[in-house]
């Protein structure tokens, strides 16, 4: 299997820790990669790098948004983070009204009240 940097994954420690999270470096010779880790059975990794065979370890399949109703929220994001492919890649099945092109055929209302989307997640 190829691994790339920024890949998730998902496996378990030396220490037979089970940890999450995506490659920050790879080392081919002794066949270890660099895990930052988002979640883990133990606490104390989250956060942290750890140091997992590449043997142990399992690639995550990428996820594509199940509701239309977080594109938006996903373009802010992508824009936030200067993202440009992520941008385009959400953005390339959107009408012009900002709606997917699946529900610009319907005949809902269109929303005239400007908001910013990301302030419901700051709170």
């Amino acid at each position: 299997m190829t691994w790339r940097v920024s890949d998730w994954v998902s496996g378990r420690t030396v220490d037979d820790e089970m940890v999450y999270g995506f490659i920050e470096a790879i080392d081919w010779m002794q066949g270890f990669i660099t895990l930052f880790v988002v979640r883990s059975d133990n606490e104390e990794r989250i956060g942290r790098t750890a140091a997992v065979r590449l043997s142990s370890v399992k690639k995550v399949p990428d996820a594509a948004p199940q509701d239309s109703r977080h594109i938006p929220d996903l373009i802010d994001l992508a824009l936030a983070t200067w993202d440009e492919a992520w941008f385009r890649e959400l953005t390339e099945g959107m009408g012009p009204t900002g709606q997917p092109v699946s529900q610009t055929k319907s005949h809902t209302a269109l929303r005239t009240a400007h908001a910013n989307r990301l302030n419901h997640y700051l709170r």
